[in-house]
């Protein structure tokens, strides 16, 4: 899979066609998902697809934007069991599943609901396991508007002119102003960040979609370890915002995986009175590098 161009062409699709999506496509991605890397490995996470005929009618007013469902061929349910971190690794796996969807010629969206246990009882689901994301599948439906994520075809290699070609929908903070050298408030700067061979992880971590477009997040460089930190305002109590930590760490994460080396993120152990970041963010995790 070309992730780079795969993420620089992301784009939600909220208009979808009533063209099936095959059997075949489900049972790529599902094989996909389960050889791929997890972020919390040990939560057992299953996806299972559900058909509009049992999903679209059944959860208007309880999911969807502002409480209409979203119409597609294909529903896409995350169930996992409690445990820390469980949302943000649902995000980070579900956006895998899209990725793999995106590969496919599938186009998708993330649709947010209010309850897992009300979703459950309105589709008679029996899995103590909890709903942890809902994606819509199918093929976008031509004439309608989508949100575009990124807009340039790239290779293997980024230009700063190009990364910062950005679609008007979705202007981008430069990375200067999100990424830190040791302490919070020290700019690393673009020649630092590419002497590390880190400028095009920061770059697709730029990227990722989050809740009205917030964009909470800010790194920290510390040596071997890049601090992943967040708004509380934007994460404390959030699903959306957890969902889309766990998306920026996949994205993160993914550049590493095939421009370096595999990476991990951990999620213990750091102190943020110790880099200085201000009482208003938390310290969500860190990848080792």
């Amino acid at each position: 899979m070309d992730y780079k161009n795969l993420i620089i062409n992301g784009r939600s699709v909220r208009d979808f066609k009533e063209t099936p999506v095959e059997k075949s496509i489900q049972e790529q991605i599902e094989s996909y998902i389960s050889g791929s890397k997890k972020l919390v490995p040990a939560l057992d996470l299953d996806l299972v697809f559900y058909e509009n005929s049992l999903v679209y009618e059944r959860l208007q007013g309880v999911a969807g934007y502002k409480g209409f469902m979203i119409k597609a061929p294909l529903y896409l349910f995350l169930f996992s069991e409690e445990g820390d971190h469980d949302i943000e690794n649902a995000g980070y796996v579900g956006e895998r599943a899209v990725l793999k969807a995106r590969d496919l010629g599938v186009d998708s969206c993330w649709v947010t609901f209010k309850s897992s246990d009300e979703v459950k009882a309105k589709l008679g689901l029996q899995t103590k396991k909890k709903l942890l994301g809902i994606i819509a599948l199918g093929y976008e439906e031509a004439g309608h508007d989508k949100t575009v994520q990124g807009a340039t075809k790239i290779g293997d290699s980024i230009s700063r002119s190009k990364i910062d070609i950005v679609p008007e929908k979705s202007e981008r903070v430069d990375l200067e102003e999100i990424v830190y050298l040791d302490k919070w408030g020290i700019p690393a700067g673009i020649d630092v960040l590419e002497e590390r061979a880190l400028f095009d992880a920061f770059s697709f971590a730029r990227m990722a979609p989050s809740a009205l477009n917030k964009q909470p997040w800010k790194f920290i460089i510390d040596g071997g370890r890049v601090i992943l930190c967040i708004n509380n305002e934007d994460y404390s109590g959030s699903y959306e915002n957890r969902i889309d930590a766990g998306i920026a760490m996949l994205y993160f994460g993914i550049v590493l995986d095939i421009t370096m080396f595999d990476s991990k993120w951990s999620f213990d152990g750091l102190n943020k009175e110790d880099y200085g970041v201000p009482s208003d963010y938390t310290i969500v995790g860190y990848c080792s590098i």
